[in-house]
C-alpha cells in the first residue's frame, strides 16, 4: 500500500508555499501599515509560515527539530537559487557600458567589499569564538538575498566550518536586510522628499517595475507555454551541465588533492548557481556566434518569459530561505546578528551617501542613493521600489543604470567568491595566511576601484 504522505512530502511543501505567499499578498495588499513601507510579499509569507511552524507556535510541522523536513527546505533554497540566477544570465541586454553604468557596478561592488570587511572584523574581535566566514554572510545577506546568504551559510555548517545553523543565519541577516531597506529606507525616502521638496508615492505597489513587451518568435507561437517550455528546456539542460561539473569535481578532487581536494569539493557544492551562471554565459556567447553568422536563433531566449521565471524561483526560495530559521539559531546568533545589522547599515547608508554625491552630482544624487541603498540592503527590487518614490515613471536614467549596474558588477564580483573559501582553509590547513587574505583582498580590491571610480568621475 503506497505510503501517501511520504509521496506528497515534497509536493506538500511546494503547496504550503503557495498557500502563504497568496495569504501574504492579500495582506500585503489589504493593511495600509504595509503598503507604506517596502517589503516583498515573499518575506511577509515566509514570516508567517515560520510562525506557524513547529518550531514557534508548533501548528505546521516543518519537523525541524529531526531535520529531516529541513532538508527539504535547504534543497529548494540550493536549487531555487541556481535556477533564478541562470535565468537571469540568460536574458538577452543591450550592451550598454557608458561610464554611469561602470560607476554604478563599481559602487555596487566597493559596497559588498566594504560589508565584507566589517562582518569579519565584527567576527574576528568580538565574536571570535564564531567561525570567521559568519563575517561573510553580511554582504551575501544584504547585497544578494536570503538564497545566496542561506546557501553559503549551510555549506559553512556542513563543511569545515562547523557554523551550527550557518543556514539560519544566512537567512536571518537577509530577512533584516529587508527589513533595513523596506523601512530606513522609506523613513531616508520620506525625509530626503521633505527636505528637497520632492512629491512621493505614498502607497508602494507590488505591480511590475520594469514593463517588457511580450516576445512571439512566430505566427503559429502565440501561446505563452510554448516560449516557456523552450525556456525551462535550456534552463534544464544548462543544470544538467553543473550538475555533471559537480559530480566530477567531487569524484576527482579528493583523489587528486587529498583532503584539501575534499574541502575544495565541498565549497564548489555551494556554489552551483556560479557554475550555472558560467554555463548561461557560454550558451550566450555560442548564441552570439551564429547571430554574427545570420542566424535567426532569437526564438532561443525570451526576456519576458525569463524573467517569469526567475521571479518565481527567488519567491519561493526566499520564502524557504526564511522557513530554515529556527529558535536554536535566534539564541545562539541574536546578538552577532544585531551587531551586524546596526554597524553594516550604518556604514552603507554613510558611504553611499558620500559616493553618490561626488560622482553623481546634485540632479539625480537622492535618486541614485535610495536605489542604491536599497539594492544594497535588500535586493534590487527593493531598491527599485525605493526610486520609484521618487521617479514614479522611471523617467530618470537612474532605473536603467541600476539594473545594467548590478549585472555589470556580477562580472566584476566574481572573482571574490575566492573569498568565502579562506576560512575553511585556515581550518583546513591550520594556516592563518587564509583569514588575512579575507581582509588584505577585499580592502587592497576596494581601495583600487574607489581609485578608479573617483578617476573616471573627476571634474574639471
Amino acid at each position: 500500500m503506497f505510503n501517501l504522505i511520504e509521496n506528497w512530502e515534497l509536493m506538500n511543501f511546494f503547496v504550503y508555499i503557495g498557500v502563504l505567499l497568496f495569504i501574504a499578498k492579500i495582506i500585503k495588499e489589504k493593511l495600509p501599515f504595509l503598503n507604506k513601507v517596502i517589503i516583498p510579499s515573499a518575506l511577509i509569507a515566509g514570516f508567517i509560515g515560520l510562525m506557524l511552524s513547529d518550531g514557534f507556535l508548533n501548528i505546521i510541522p516543518l519537523n525541524q527539530s529531526n531535520g529531516e523536513r529541513i532538508d527539504i527546505i535547504y534543497d529548494v533554497v540550493y536549487h531555487a537559487l541556481a535556477i533564478g540566477f541562470i535565468a537571469l544570465t540568460l536574458k538577452r541586454d543591450k550592451n550598454e557600458t557608458n561610464k554611469k553604468v561602470w560607476s554604478t557596478a563599481m559602487i555596487i561592488v566597493i559596497s559588498y567589499l566594504l560589508q565584507a570587511v566589517i562582518g569579519a572584523t565584527i567576527v574576528y574581535f568580538l565574536f571570535s569564538k564564531i567561525f570567521l566566514g559568519a563575517g561573510l554572510l553580511l554582504p551575501l545577506g544584504f547585497g544578494q538575498g536570503p538564497g545566496l546568504a542561506t546557501s553559503i551559510g549551510q555549506g559553512y555548517a556542513e563543511g569545515v566550518g562547523n557554523l551550527i545553523d550557518g543556514g539560519a543565519l544566512g537567512a536571518t541577516i537577509a530577512s533584516v536586510g529587508f527589513l533595513v531597506g523596506g523601512t530606513i529606507g522609506v523613513i531616508a525616502l520620506n525625509y530626503y522628499a521633505r527636505k528637497h521638496n520632492i512629491n512621493i508615492n505614498k502607497v508602494h505597489s507590488e505591480n511590475s517595475l520594469i514593463k517588457e513587451s511580450f516576445e512571439v518568435e512566430t505566427i503559429k507561437e502565440l501561446r505563452v507555454f510554448d516560449s516557456l517550455t523552450m525556456q525551462l528546456v535550456i534552463i534544464f539542460i544548462i543544470y544538467a551541465f553543473v550538475y555533471l561539473t559537480l559530480v566530477v569535481l567531487e569524484t576527482y578532487l579528493p583523489i587528486l588533492l587529498g583532503d584539501l581536494g575534499q574541502t575544495f569539493a565541498g565549497v564548489f557544492h555551494g556554489f552551483n548557481f556560479l557554475i550555472g551562471i558560467l554555463y548561461a554565459l557560454l550558451y550566450k556567447k555560442i548564441l552570439s556566434v551564429y547571430e554574427k553568422r545570420g542566424k535567426n536563433i532569437n526564438f532561443l531566449t525570451n526576456n519576458y518569459v525569463l524573467s517569469n521565471i526567475s521571479s518565481l524561483a527567488f519567491n519561493i526560495m526566499i520564502v524557504a530561505a526564511v522557513l530554515t530559521i529556527t529558535i536554536e539559531s535566534i539564541r545562539n546568533y541574536y546578538l552577532l546578528v544585531i551587531v551586524l545589522a546596526v554597524v553594516g547599515t550604518i556604514a552603507t547608508f554613510a558611504f553611499i551617501k558620500w559616493i553618490t554625491r561626488r560622482i553623481y552630482g546634485k540632479e539625480y544624487e537622492i535618486h541614485y542613493f535610495l536605489g542604491l541603498f536599497g539594492m544594497l540592503t535588500g535586493t534590487a527590487s527593493t531598491g527599485l521600489a525605493l526610486l520609484k518614490g521618487v521617479d514614479a515613471d522611471f523617467e530618470s536614467p537612474v532605473a536603467e543604470e541600476m539594473v545594467v549596474g548590478s549585472g555589470t558588477a556580477i562580472s566584476m564580483a566574481l572573482p571574490l567568491f575566492a573569498l568565502l573559501m579562506f576560512p575553511g582553509l585556515a581550518i583546513t590547513n591550520n594556516n592563518g595566511f587564509f583569514n588575512a587574505l579575507v581582509f588584505i583582498i577585499p580592502l587592497s580590491y576596494g581601495l583600487i576601484l574607489l581609485g578608479v571610480l573617483l578617476y573616471i568621475n573627476r571634474r574639471k
